[in-house]
C-alpha cells in the first residue's frame, strides 16, 4: 500500500506542475497575441503623422473658443501645448460633454506627446487626459493628467456659467 499512495502523491505533484507551467505557457501567448493585434490593427498612435514643429507656428499664439467666446489661457511651455499647436494650424474643433460635474472633456482625433504626473487641478484649469483628451474643469478634481494651462481673466462663477451645462464646443486656432 505505501508504494501505491508513493506513486500517487509523485503524479498529483507532476500533474500540479504541468498545469502551472501550461497557465504560464498561455499567460505569454495571450499577451504577446494582444502585441501583435495592435500592431496590425488601426489603434491611435502617438503623434504618428503630426508635421515637424515649425518655428513659425510655435512662435504664433494658441487661441481658444468655447461655444464661439474667445478664453484667454496662460498656456504652459511644454511638448503638449507645441503639439497642440501644431494640431490647431487647421484649427481644431473639439466637442465637450460634462464628466462627473466638474468638467468637459472631449477627444482629438489622435494622441499627442503627454508627461503625466498627479496633480490637484480647480475651476479655470486646461488639462491634457491619457494623451488624446483635452478636460476643461469647472470644479475641483485629482488625477494623472498633464498640464496645458489655466484660464485667465475669468472669475469662476463665469468658467462654471460657461462650463457647466450639458456639451460645450472647444476650438484651437493660432494668431
Amino acid at each position: 500500500m505505501p508504494h501505491k499512495q508513493l506513486n500517487v502523491e509523485y503524479h498529483v505533484r507532476i500533474v500540479g506542475r504541468a498545469a502551472i507551467v501550461a497557465i504560464v505557457v498561455a499567460v505569454i501567448l495571450s499577451v504577446a497575441g494582444i502585441g501583435i493585434w495592435y500592431s496590425q490593427n488601426d489603434v491611435p498612435r502617438m503623434n504618428e503623422d503630426l508635421p515637424a514643429e515649425d518655428p513659425e507656428v510655435m512662435d504664433m499664439a494658441l487661441v481658444m473658443t468655447v461655444d464661439g467666446k474667445r478664453v484667454d489661457v496662460d498656456w504652459e511651455d511644454n511638448p503638449s501645448v507645441d503639439a497642440i499647436k501644431t494640431l490647431a494650424q487647421d484649427a481644431l474643433t473639439i466637442e465637450m460633454h460634462r464628466y462627473g460635474g466638474f468638467e468637459q472633456t472631449g477627444s482629438m482625433a489622435e494622441s499627442i506627446v503627454r508627461n503625466d504626473s498627479v496633480m490637484d487641478v480647480g475651476c479655470g484649469d486646461v488639462v491634457l487626459y491619457n494623451g488624446i483628451q483635452i478636460c476643461l474643469y469647472f470644479d475641483d478634481n485629482s488625477y494623472s493628467f498633464t498640464r496645458l494651462g489655466k484660464v485667465a481673466g475669468m472669475t469662476d462663477s463665469e468658467i462654471v456659467e460657461m462650463l457647466d451645462k450639458p456639451g460645450a464646443t472647444a476650438v484651437f486656432t493660432l494668431e
